[in-house]
């Protein structure tokens, strides 16, 4: 069947192994990169940066032009898996048999990686077929849509009443390429940041990534990944020192979200269109948003703040819905930044509450 329009059942997504550049083949175990897992949403694109300036003389612009290569900005959602399968392909975690999520983040070491998008040339097929890819059995009509040299710009997990916890993410990247016919392979898209050029790039052999987990979830598939019920997640919070409604204990909580923004400065050098590097800017200045119905309130002022502000440890521990894997994100010393009461008519009081936290190099 000929494909009129490309739907979401004829693609897939997967994350290259880091770094990105390598003038080596990347086939069988040296691929190295993994299918996402639960994938929702993906988007890439960019936006062209010129230099214009008029003269004296005239109305019209004397220079319009292109002064180096665009910043290519995607973005990838997925529903977040307490197997941390994709959170492992980013880098994010140091997968060992002991992790239980408290280094999430700890040990960042700022690689840049690939992503690629395959698309099925078949618009009534889907490209996970039984619990595995259809990648190595796509014909010379597919595409695949190459990312190159990622950069981690952001990671968000929110928890809510009543859906299942997901995870956003977006990346700064040096280079984008469309290629037809190339199905089961294509030619590294990274640029050679230090060069500036993609010269004696390796192929990437597609149909090599991962299915299964990594080393001790073996046995799991990333097309079926255990997912986390909201029913399936436990917080561990302090009540505040300014009083108010309480936030331990049996609070009702209604959402707790955290965000990882990550500032980077671009390095460019004379003789290159590209950065050659992305240097993170510590601290990371994080946020965690809470809400909560509001049950009572418990003596306090805000004046406690100015004389002697207290830090707070929160903990959210995420069990997977046949609860075999488990993990806790902890956040030690969050700071307050903001607290907020609302109630309208004919509905519940809600307690929103906005903290901040580093993350250190």
């Amino acid at each position: 069947m000929a494909r009129d329009i490309l739907k979401s059942n004829n693609s897939i997504v997967i994350a290259g192994q880091r770094p990105a550049f390598t003038t080596g083949d990347r086939t069988g175990s040296d691929m190295s990169g993994a299918y996402m897992s639960a994938v929702q949403s993906v988007s890439v694109g960019f936006s062209q940066q010129r230099q214009k300036s008029k003269q004296i003389g005239s109305k019209n612009l004397a220079v319009n032009d292109i002064t180096r290569m665009p910043d290519v900005d995607l973005s990838i959602s997925y529903y977040y898996t307490p197997a941390m399968f994709n959170e492992n392909m980013l880098g994010l975690i140091d997968a060992n048999p002991s992790y239980d999520g408290t280094g999430f983040f700890k040990d960042y070491t700022n690689e840049d990686q690939n992503f690629y998008i395959i698309n099925h040339e078949n618009q009534g097929s889907d490209i996970i077929n039984n619990g595995s890819s259809e990648v190595g059995n796509l014909t010379e009509d597919s595409e695949v849509i190459s990312i190159g040299n990622a950069f981690l710009t952001n990671y968000s997990l929110g928890f809510s009443v009543g859906s299942v916890p997901i995870v956003s993410t977006s990346y700064k990247c040096s280079n984008i390429k469309m290629e037809n016919g190339a199905f089961d392979e294509c030619l590294n898209p990274a640029i050679n940041l230090q060069s500036g050029n993609n010269t004696n790039v390796g192929v990437v052999q597609l149909e090599d990534a991962k299915v299964s987990g990594f080393d001790y979830y073996s046995s799991l598939n990333r097309f079926n990944p255990p997912l986390c019920s909201p029913t399936d997640v436990n917080v561990t919070l302090q009540n505040l020192q300014i009083g108010g409604a309480p936030i331990s204990g049996d609070a009702h909580l209604q959402s707790f979200s955290f965000d990882i923004p990550i500032n980077r400065v671009d390095l460019f050098g004379l003789g290159s269109d590209y950065p050659y590097g992305r240097k993170i800017q510590y601290p990371i200045n994080s946020s965690i948003n809470l809400q909560f119905l509001v049950s009572g309130f418990a003596t306090g002022e805000i004046a406690s703040l100015i004389t002697n502000e207290s830090g707070y440890d929160f903990d959210i521990q995420v069990i997977d819905t046949a609860e075999e894997y488990q993990n806790t994100f902890s956040f030690e010393d969050v700071k307050l930044e903001s607290s907020s009461y609302q109630m309208d008519v004919n509905g519940n009081m809600t307690y929103s509450l906005g903290f901040s936290f580093e993350i250190t190099n």
